[in-house]
């Protein structure tokens, strides 16, 4: 059984695939979108009025300019962004806890109608946490408590609770307010969470900027947190430097130390040996070698080229001898070697005088005296040539090895002097390199001195923070739009799902991908009045015997334009057109399961295919539920069962069950009385005989069938047909029914055609992709 394959799930969904979708879910997107809104407009009512106040940082670079050392690029790898590391050093919880600590903001007012920013000179001790501090204001001044200690003190002047010191200023409009002291961590989280920190494109500005409720409170975290960011960003480089300066000290002083080892180890090597004059014997021994071996590897590739050579002058084969032949002629030891030469020569001219004497009109025969003489001298020839390369081989071998034992011996004599000339390399290369690292080490350590001693930043604060004086919209626009962008998309999303979970088919494509069998046709809604198909398919066929034809039907010979009609057309010429479409005789119209329009599409099919001229047949084989009489108009008996069971009694005469009907060309076979044994008679030889039969008497056979997964009549009829036409509804029929109908069909040897996509609902329509020609008419 193949896999099921969704085009929705395992392809890209086109964009109008997506309105389709959006299209068919709208009413439930609409409901989650307004969800989303009405959520968005709630939280944006409850957020309160907020202030922001921003401040500017600057990558000046005047530490480096002034040192000359770039610090932070040396400490960084090529990849990072120095930007992004002081955007991430500004939101450090160093800084952070700076700002905390320099302005109390572990001090918290537990009063809605009081502030904090009321009061001057806060100061908390940083372990200090879980405590509260009671204030009473009245005319002559302000009470404290907290704890058991309390401390009265006029406004303006300086109140200590021991962890926690303020000054009120003035009186507030309030008789009393309660203040609570938060954890360090907690404040700094609190700071940290209201601080933006970003960059300027293509800039080297850094927008420093903190949202709060009070304007006060934001203008002073701002200004607090980038002064402290300053601070620390010179104390940092002042601390890197010190640091960097020890350490280069330190390694000065070990490379001062090392040289001079290095330089006393050069001096005493140098006077023990004679480097100067084993160096110019050493390249003078490295060429000579080289010209040895390159020697000894011409004279070793003339050897084996004789070789090969000798081998082939050896053989019995004449044409292998003549190519040896050829081949020493053009070989450099016909100059070198003057007897291998003069050999050759001879042995030519033995060779010409033969040919000389062998062909032509008065060539001599072969016992000719002169004839065997010249070919004797010839042998005896190349015999000689045979032994004066053989010598010429072993001249070479001898000179080959003369040259590998002086090779040897010129090898063993310089074996001494690389050994030597590396060392002296070897302590020359570590003077040199130590006597560098140390001048490099000084001058790095004269700028960590002078960067130690510079008390700047690469910072600069551009502009502090002003005070806020327009408040931030409270973003009930935002909050709405957000809402009402993620219902939008939450709506979007379950849309999706629900259409991923549903597994019917609704497309031409979803049913080729599911069965791969062509799809002939998409019948799509017909609309013409008429409440149901049945009534529709009345009224095509006409009252009485088609003398009064309606509009539209195939009974007329010149039809309006109908596009149910339209879609049989193309339905059987999909069916002409098809693989074997000329063989077809014997057509079975199934489906997998009931309720598909199996039954009305084999009816229009018959119709149409009877208005091209073919004499038509439609049988109706569904015997438990038998519709095409109905349809017709016609008794239900006698019919197919009662021809089958007079095919077995040869002495019944056939009842008279093939009907004509008002179409011209068309006859109808009902199903008949069903009896006990249907499904015997259908899968006996009597059906197979009689559809041979009724072959004889019509062009083509219709069969209405049974669903494939309802019963097995199905299957049994369509093994005894030439084709099988499986009809699936849009939007009804699931995947896996069609393709467990396709492999039942299979199974039985039964050969589907084709496919009919019928759509009643207008399934099809609703995708999108697809449309069907309702305003194409035929005109005057």
């Amino acid at each position: 059984m193949r896999p099921v394959e969704s085009p929705d799930t395992a392809g890209v969904i086109s964009f109008r695939q997506a309105l389709a979708v959006v299209r068919r879910r709208f009413q439930l997107i609409l409901a989650v979108t307004a969800c989303g809104a009405a959520l968005g407009f709630f939280v944006a009512s409850r957020e309160p009025t907020s202030y922001k106040a921003s401040a500017m940082l600057r990558l000046a670079g005047e530490r480096q300019t002034l040192t000359g050392v770039a610090e932070e690029a040396a400490l960084t790898s090529r990849t990072t962004d120095p930007m992004l590391s002081i955007i991430e050093l500004v939101r450090s919880r160093s800084v952070a806890g700076v700002a905390v600590d320099s302005l109390g903001l572990q001090l918290v007012s537990l009063t809605p109608e009081f502030s904090v920013e009321d009061l001057s000179g806060v100061r908390v001790d940083p372990r200090a946490a879980g405590d509260t501090v009671q204030m009473v204001f009245r005319a002559e001044g302000v009470s404290a408590r907290r704890g058991q200690r309390s401390v009265k003190a006029s406004y303006g002047q300086p109140i200590n609770l021991g962890v926690v010191q303020f000054m009120v200023r003035s009186r507030p409009a309030i008789e009393g307010a309660m203040l609570a002291i938060r954890a360090r961590e907690s404040a700094i989280d609190g700071l940290l969470a209201g601080l933006m920190v970003y960059r300027r494109e293509l800039t080297d500005v850094i927008d420093v900027s903190f949202t709060a409720e009070d304007p006060r409170t934001a203008q002073r975290v701002v200004n607090s947190s980038v002064q402290a960011f300053q601070t620390l960003n010179v104390q940092w480089a002042r601390e890197r430097s010190r640091r960097k300066g020890e350490f280069l000290a330190e390694q000065l002083a070990q490379t001062d130390s090392m040289l001079e080892k290095a330089q006393a180890a050069l001096s005493s090597f140098r006077s023990r040996q004679q480097l100067a004059s084993s160096r110019d014997k050493l390249a003078a021994e490295q060429t000579a070698l080289l010209t040895l071996e390159s020697q000894r590897a011409e004279l070793d590739s003339d050897r084996r080229t004789f070789g090969t050579l000798l081998a082939q002058l050896k053989t019995s084969d004449e044409a292998s001898r003549q190519e040896a032949l050829r081949a020493l002629a053009t070989s450099p030891a016909m100059a070198d070697n003057p007897a291998i030469g003069g050999l050759y020569q001879q042995l030519l001219r033995y060779q010409m005088r033969i040919d000389s004497m062998t062909t032509g009109p008065w060539k001599a025969s072969a016992t000719n005296p002169d004839l065997i003489q010249a070919n004797a001298l010839a042998r005896s020839t190349q015999n000689q040539l045979v032994q004066a390369v053989s010598s010429h081989i072993g001249a070479l071998g001898a000179r080959v090895d003369a040259l590998g034992a002086l090779s040897q011996r010129t090898g063993a004599s310089m074996s001494l002097l690389p050994a030597m000339a590396e060392e002296e390399m070897r302590l020359t290369r570590r003077v040199d390199a130590l006597a560098n690292m140390g001048d490099e080490l000084r001058a790095d350590f004269q700028r960590a001195r002078m960067a130690q001693a510079v008390e700047a930043g690469d910072m600069d604060v551009v502009g502090l923070a002003p005070l806020p004086s327009t408040p931030l919209l409270n973003g009930a626009v935002l909050k709405v739009a957000l809402g009402l962008f993620i219902g939008l998309m939450l709506g979007m999303i379950i849309a999706y799902i629900l259409e991923a979970l549903n597994t019917s088919i609704r497309r031409p494509e979803d049913l080729e991908a599911v069965l791969h069998v062509p799809g002939l046709a998409v019948i799509p809604r017909i609309t013409d009045g008429s409440r149901n198909a049945q009534s529709h398919f009345r009224r095509l066929l006409g009252s009485g015997k088609a003398a009064h034809p309606t509009v539209g039907s195939p009974l007329t010979g010149n039809q309006t334009f109908s596009i149910g009609i339209e879609a049989f057309r193309n339905l059987r010429t999909g069916l002409i057109w098809s693989d074997g479409g000329e063989a077809l005789r014997t057509l079975v119209v199934t489906s997998a399961a009931p309720g598909e329009g199996k039954t009305m599409t084999a009816a229009n099919l018959a119709v149409t295919l009877a208005y091209d001229g073919l004499r038509v047949l439609l049988v109706d084989c569904d015997i438990r539920r038998p519709r095409v009489h109905g349809l017709f108009q016609l008794p239900r008996a006698p019919g197919l069962m009662e021809l089958l069971r007079a095919s077995g009694d040869p002495d019944a005469p056939p009842p008279r069950a093939i009907r004509e009907t008002p179409v011209a060309r068309l006859s109808v076979l009902t199903c008949g009385a069903l009896p006990v044994n249907a499904a015997n008679l259908l899968s006996g030889t009597r059906m197979r005989v009689l559809l041979g039969e009724l072959q004889e008497q019509f062009d083509i056979i219709v069969l209405d069938t049974p669903p494939v997964l309802a019963t097995a009549d199905a299957s049994i009829v369509a093994s005894l047909t030439d084709g099988v036409l499986l009809v699936v509804r849009a939007g009804t029929t699931d995947r896996n029914a069609a393709q467990r109908a396709y492999q039942q069909l299979a199974n039985v040897g039964a050969r589907v055609v084709g496919t009919v996509l019928n759509d009643p609902g207008g399934e099809v329509a609703k995708e999108g992709d697809y449309y069907y020609p309702y305003d194409y008419a035929a005109q005057e």
